[in-house]
């Protein structure tokens, strides 16, 4: 493991030296990585910087030692703080409990006190990555998570298509009964919200008796995964015969028992059966549209989907994994990845569907990202007059693949166009808004990030990436800018220029500006 990092803040430089000087960091276990004068300094220069101790003294301008380890605790809480000080008063002993500061020491620093404290501090430091690192308990911390785990990866399941390879090992993992029988299918009881059963049963114990029912119901006629919803039991089930008339049986008999044990009416939808796992979405989103047609059918009975709407199978079923690949290389995929896709897709498997239907199929994928995004369909996909042509049999295969390669590329680059137009419309707004702004002494990234709807992690890497500049190095840049000028043009006291440009201490704005330019304010003027 390398050395643990530790940045050193005190407002004498001597201080800070002497520290270092006295101290072999390296046997202990630590590297110096910036030291700072002042705590604003040191906060800034924590939010770039991955640090594992801080150390702080308490008296210094600008912002003491408390304070900074008051926003430290904030914004980085597994950091420790090591305070120390020539102030043997109680109150700040308190303060200091407060902030969980790992250690207090007293000025002088004493190079023996130091090392026994640095010692501790490295020890609490190594205890803590062992815990995390404790095989024991986290093999039982992973175990008492897994009920949980294997509940969301259901419903990852059931939400979209999965790649088949991760999703079987996933199923390997849980031990999941749907990996048995041919037929997968997916039941979904509807409970009507606010329905409280016989005996004031509240909403979550209607739901908690239904999903037993349901259980008793399937029990011992296939393999099933059961869970509750917000306002349903979903059945994951399989078999290793045609399960729809005994699956429409079964819940036909649970929608009668809530009605008579429970008083209440539920409505079960039923999607098709698939035979394999990556299709369950389907099934699952079949039983939810199902669950709808109780409006015609009337509630209080199991809705089988096909019996509602009596459709084939069109060639879009024929490969989602490989067209959920092909949009993501639209998004983010090279040239050479979006051709290899469209090969694929095209080729097929042997499976009987001519290029044309394949093509279709791949279409059916396309145009919803097109109209979800508003790319333009005519600028995507050409005049349509001429690709519907091309979908006509007799099309040669090559002249297909040319074409959707073409409508693929064309909106990568759309959509590549897009995210950079955003990110620069972004930095843009935030330019305006700080510029605009700069005079706010509390314009913090926060409160600038508030005002785009953006989280700060996106934001400070689109930042950097446009203008080079932190956030905190773009705002520092204006606010000299316009001191430089107010110095120039007016003859405003310094104390003034610095509460024009958003500095709430005078002696703080001097600090900042001597250290942008050299020289203090007051000179610069002359």
């Amino acid at each position: 493991m390398g050395f643990y990092k530790i940045m050193i803040v005190d407002d004498e430089a001597e201080v800070r030296e002497a520290i270092k000087r006295k101290i072999d960091w390296n046997m202990l276990g630590f590297e110096i990585v910036a030291d700072a004068e002042n705590g604003r300094d040191a906060l800034e220069k924590a939010e770039t910087l991955d640090l594992d101790v801080v150390m702080t003294d308490i008296k210094m301008p600008f912002m003491d030692g408390l304070e900074l380890g008051a926003e430290l605790a904030k914004r980085k809480p597994n950091l420790k703080l090591i305070i120390f000080s020539g102030f043997d008063a109680f109150e700040y002993a308190q303060e200091a409990i407060k902030l969980n500061v790992v250690e207090y020491v007293l000025k002088p620093v004493d190079a023996e006190e130091l090392t026994a404290v640095l010692r501790r501090v490295r020890d609490l430091l190594d205890a803590e990555i062992a815990q995390k690192r404790n095989i024991e308990q986290l093999t039982e911390a992973y175990h008492k998570s897994l009920p949980l785990m294997r509940e969301k990866f259901i419903q990852e399941l059931l939400r979209g298509p999965m790649d088949p390879a991760e999703l079987h090992r996933q199923c390997d993992r849980f031990g999941l009964a749907v990996r048995e029988g041919r037929q997968k299918i997916v039941a979904v009881c509807d409970i009507p919200p606010g329905a409280e059963g016989n005996g004031g049963l509240t909403d979550e114990l209607v739901s908690v008796s239904t999903r037993q029912m349901m259980e008793e119901a399937l029990r011992g006629r296939c393999h099933r995964e059961l869970f509750l919803s917000l306002s349903s039991v979903i059945a994951v089930t399989a078999w290793d015969k045609d399960p729809v008339e005994s699956l429409m049986s079964l819940m036909g008999e649970v929608c009668l028992e809530c009605s008579r044990v429970l008083g209440i009416t539920v409505t079960v939808g039923i999607g098709r059966p698939y035979q394999k796992l990556e299709d369950l979405y389907r099934s699952y989103g079949e039983a939810r549209a199902a669950i709808e047609y109780k409006a015609v059918t009337g509630g209080g009975k199991p809705i089988y989907i096909q019996d509602m709407e009596r459709i084939d199978r069109t060639p879009v079923d024929m490969d989602t994994h490989r067209e959920q690949q092909l949009l993501s290389a639209i998004k983010f995929g090279s040239k050479e990845q979006i051709s290899t896709m469209v090969g694929q897709l095209l080729e097929g498997g042997g499976d009987g569907w001519s290029p044309q239907a394949r093509a279709i199929g791949i279409l059916g994928a396309l145009l919803p990202v097109i109209q979800r995004y508003k790319l333009g369909e005519e600028e995507m996909l050409g005049p349509r007059g001429e690709w519907l042509s091309l979908l006509a049999e007799g099309t040669p295969t090559k002249e297909l693949k040319d074409w959707l390669q073409r409508v693929c590329l064309n909106m990568s680059g759309s959509l590549d166009r897009r995210r950079v137009s955003t990110a620069k419309r972004l930095v843009e707004e935030a330019e305006r808004y700080i510029r605009e702004n700069y005079q706010d002494s509390h314009l913090s990234v926060d409160k600038l990030c508030a005002h785009l709807h953006i989280s700060q992690s996106y934001f400070s890497t689109i930042f950097k990436q446009e203008t080079g500049r932190s956030y905190v190095q773009y705002l520092t840049d204006v606010r000299m800018e316009h001191a430089v000028e107010l110095l120039r043009s007016t003859d405003d006291k310094t104390y003034l220029v610095a509460e024009k440009v958003g500095y709430d201490e005078p002696n703080y704005f001097s600090y900042v500006f001597k250290k942008r330019f050299g020289m203090s304010p007051s000179q610069f003027r002359k």
